[in-house]
Parts: structure tokens; sequence; C-alpha cells
């Protein structure tokens, strides 16, 4: 079957492609950081990114999701002119912001990394972060217009060689460190990321300029456009910052909940580098695929809002709900079971059962929030998203004070915390959308049929890679086999439930049937 172009099959497609090879690239990168860093060092590194997110959700979450969201509405229209103008707002808003953060961490960077980060070594990385800062507000605003215009190749090429770039740049600094101090440690990683944000930078810029060469956006800014463009990015600058705030606060918080418990400092910090440069990019894997589809997905929504097909509109949303389980929950169901052999693989860490099984369900929750709070934005409902986020963000905090901080329970508090918190949060955002648009919401399909092939998915999974295990004795290997059964296995459950993924998302409308076994 030949998929047309401009169709959410197509631009997730291709967006699919470019984040599984980057998501390969991430993962050899993730390696590269563990041998060289240690987890104590990728503790220092998070810390100090903790504070790099908090800048980053302030200077452009909201200014990137506006720029993607009016593009797409302008495009959808026939308002040509207009996106150059958002296109000149969304950098003078970014520059103005940035300027503003740079000085002042540069202003009060000891007080800030021996203060608020509780370890004096981060404030080495600080010159590198901001400029990080500064180049990869250019490259994601780039990418924001040109998913507002549905033309996602441009992002996929630009982030799998932003990642190569990384890898090499990266790798080589760790490699010729002898300093033996992890806050040169973080320095060098951050001045690697500045590396390949260079790259990324110029070649979005070099697209842009071919692209517009014969159709140039034209368009001055004006009142409409800025009330609009505000109205979208202050709320969710507001919302981004306070979750990547409360997110950092939980970071920095942590390792000091952990020591309460009993731990010391050096294996606190790297119980938090564990979670956040290991085991979570290791489940996190089938987000290229989750990530995919919703960025396909939002700017069609945004679209068919803006033009009144709301019928178009409840039919985008259940599709989305269930096009993510179906990917999210039974990729992460094949995955906890060959977690803890693919970790000490590797990165040389062993994890056990209880702990990956626990994060993998906080995972597959995170997947389904992920696509309801991008789902509210790309509906103008922003601010709902805000209070959801936030809520959760502040919940969860309260729960890893606590929990972490019981002996019996260290780092599974914050598991659970994760899990309950985020499974919250998108029941809420789930009630919303479900107001707003009254889409069909067919529990049993939406999410019965993920539900069940992940439980068929995670039994095989487990069941075969343990006879291949014994068998052949060899874990990559049966971990390979295991994982290419369960691919088969999957097809087949897809199929006798009548689901044909590639088709169903590239039907305009979906059928109102109920959930049927189809055996042929």
């Amino acid at each position: 079957m030949r998929i047309k172009r401009k169709t959410i099959a197509y631009a997730a497609g291709v967006l699919a492609c470019g984040n599984l090879a980057l998501q390969a690239l991430g993962f050899v990168y993730r390696i590269i950081l563990s041998r060289y860093a240690g987890a104590e060092g990728l503790g220092v590194y998070r810390l100090v990114n903790s504070a790099y997110l908090v800048l980053h959700a302030g200077c452009l979450s909201g200014v990137t999701m506006a720029c993607s969201r009016l593009s797409a509405v302008y495009e959808a229209r026939g308002e040509h002119q207009r996106v150059g103008a958002v296109l000149r707002l969304a950098f003078s808003i970014f520059l103005t912001l940035c300027i503003s953060c740079a000085a002042a961490v540069l202003l009060f960077g000891d007080e800030i990394a021996a203060g608020l980060l509780g370890d004096a070594r981060c404030a080495r990385a600080f010159p590198f972060m901001v400029l990080c800062l500064l180049l990869t507000g250019v490259e994601n605003i780039f990418k924001a217009l040109f998913i507002g215009l549905e033309q996602m190749q441009y992002t996929a090429y630009s982030e799998v060689g932003e990642q190569l770039v990384r890898i090499f740049s990266v790798g080589w600094l760790l490699r010729h460190d002898q300093s033996g101090d992890y806050g040169v440690t973080a320095m060098l990683i951050f001045a690697g990321m500045v590396i390949s944000e260079i790259f990324s930078a110029l070649f979005l810029t070099g697209l842009f300029r071919r692209s517009t060469r014969h159709h140039p956006f034209g368009g001055r800014v004006d009142t409409a456009t800025v009330r609009r463009f505000l109205g979208i990015a202050v709320p969710l600058s507001a919302a981004s910052l306070i979750g990547n705030a409360i997110g950092s606060a939980g970071a920095v918080l942590l390792p000091q909940r952990l020591m309460a418990a009993g731990m010391r400092y050096d294996q606190a910090l790297a119980a938090l580098g564990v979670i956040s440069g290991m085991a979570m990019p290791l489940l996190l894997l089938p987000s290229a695929l989750v990530s995919s589809v919703c960025t396909a997905l939002l700017p069609a929504v945004t679209a068919a809002q803006a033009t009144g097909q709301q019928t178009r509109v409840r039919a985008l949303v259940g599709r989305a709900v269930m096009t993510v389980g179906l990917i999210g929950l039974p990729a992460t169901a094949v995955l906890i079971p060959l977690a803890p052999s693919l970790c000490m693989l590797f990165f040389n860490q062993p994890l056990t059962q209880e702990y990956v099984f626990l994060l993998g369900a906080a995972v597959a929750v995170c997947y389904y929030q992920m696509l309801s709070n991008g789902l509210l934005n790309a509906l103008g409902l922003q601010k709902w998203s805000v209070v959801t986020g936030t809520g959760a963000e502040l919940l969860q905090l309260a729960l890893l004070y606590d929990w972490c901080a019981r002996p019996m329970w260290g780092i599974y508090g914050y598991l659970l915390a994760m899990l309950l918190t985020g499974a919250a949060a998108f029941a809420v955002d789930l009630c919303i959308l479900y107001r707003h648009t009254g889409f069909s919401l067919h529990p049993l399909r939406r999410f019965g049929v993920p539900v069940v092939c992940a439980i068929t998915l995670y039994a095989w999974t487990r069941w075969f890679y343990t006879i291949l295990l014994y068998r052949w004795g060899s874990a990559p290997g049966a971990a390979f086999g295991a994982l290419c059964g369960a691919v088969g296995i999957y097809v087949l459950v897809l199929r006798l439930f009548g689901i044909r993924l590639v088709r169903y998302l590239t039907r305009r409308m979906e059928s109102h049937s109920k959930p049927r076994l189809c055996i042929w």
C-alpha cells in the first residue's frame, strides 16, 4: 500500500524513521557516557541538566509551541504571509529571555551551584550550558516552524546529524579527560553538546533559506499576531517553567532524601545517575515511535480545529489515544523482562525486576500523559494543561519527599510516585478532552486492546527469553530472538482484533465498531 504525502501516516513514518535512528544513536551515546563518566559523573551532569531544563522551559517551551501552532493555523487558512511574522516574533521573544537568563546564571553561578543544586562542582559547566541554550533555541524554533508546515523530514535530518556529531564530540572530549573531577566531566559533556548544536542550527538555517528562496515569507508583526502568540506562549511557558522547576527540585531533593533513608552521598548521587542516565533511557526506547505519532497528529488536530471540522477533531483525538496505546504499551511490555540483562550488558549496572516493572509502568503512563498534554495544547486548552501538569508535579514532589526517606522504600518510593501522579494527570486530561471535544471514549477499544497486547507480549517475551537463554547461554542472542518473536506475536494479536496499524493511521475517519476477533 502506497502512502500519500501530506498525510498523518506519511508524516509519522518520516518522523519514526528519524526517531528510530536517533534513539539508536542516543543509546550509543548513553553507553559512552556511562563508560567514561560513571554513575556519579552522570549524577553531577543530571544536576546541571536540571538547571538547563528549567531555563529551556522558560525560554523555549511556549515559544516553540506557539510558533508551531500558529504556523499550522495560517498555513491551513492560506495566510502564508503571516508565517514569517510568527517566526520573527518567536526569535525576538526567545533572544530576550535567553540573554536575561544567561546574565543571571553567569553572575550568580557559584551561588546557584552550591545553594540550589547542592554541589559546587556544577558551576564549571554553566558557561557552556548557556551557550547550548542559545543554539538550541535557534534549532528548536526552526523545527517548530517545519513541524507546523508539515515538513517533518527536515527535523528528522537535523536530529540524526546532531546526534552523530554529539556522540563523536562528547566521546572524544571525555576520552581525553584525565582530571578525575566530575564537575569537569559535566562541563565537557555540555561542551560536546554545544558543538552538536552548532551543526544543527546551521543546518536548519540553511534548509529554511533554501525552502523559502522562491516563496519568501513576508508579513508584518501586527497586534493580533502578538496577542495570539502570547496567548499560547505565556501559559505554556509558565506551566513548563513551573513543572520543570518542580522536576528539577525533585532531582536535587532525591539524593538528599535517599541519604535520609541511610545512603551515603555518593551512593545517592549514583542512584540518580542510574535512573536518569541508564534505566530510564533504556525503557524510553519506544518513545521514538510514540513521539512520531504524536508530533504528526497534533498539527492535523490544530488545522481541523482552525477550520471548524469538529467531526475530524473528535476522530483524530480518539485515533491518537488508541494509537499511542497500541505502540507504547506493547513495546514497553517487551522491554520489561529484557531490561535487567540489557542494562547489565550495556551499562554494567544491575537492576532488579521489581525496579524495572515499576519504572516500565511509569513510562507507559508517561506516554499517555505526553499525548494528552499535547492534545490540550493543540486544541487551545493550554490553561488546563498548566493546571494538571503543575498539580501532578507538586504531588510527585510531596510523595518523593515522604516515601524516598523511608528505609524500606528508598528509590522505589520515587518510582511509585512517578506512576501514580502520571496516571492521575492523564485521567484528568482525558476528562477535559472528552468534555471539550465529545470524542467517543470506547474504553474497551481505546485501552482494552492495548492492554491485552501488552500482557500477551510480556508473557511471551519473559517465557521465550528464559528458554533461549537456557539453550543458547547468550543474553544478547536470547534477547534478539525473543524480540523477533514478539514482533510476530504483536502483528498476530492486532490481526485477531481486525487492526492493521498503518491502514488505521491513513484513514481520515475511524469506524465506530467495537473490537472483534477476526481469525482468518
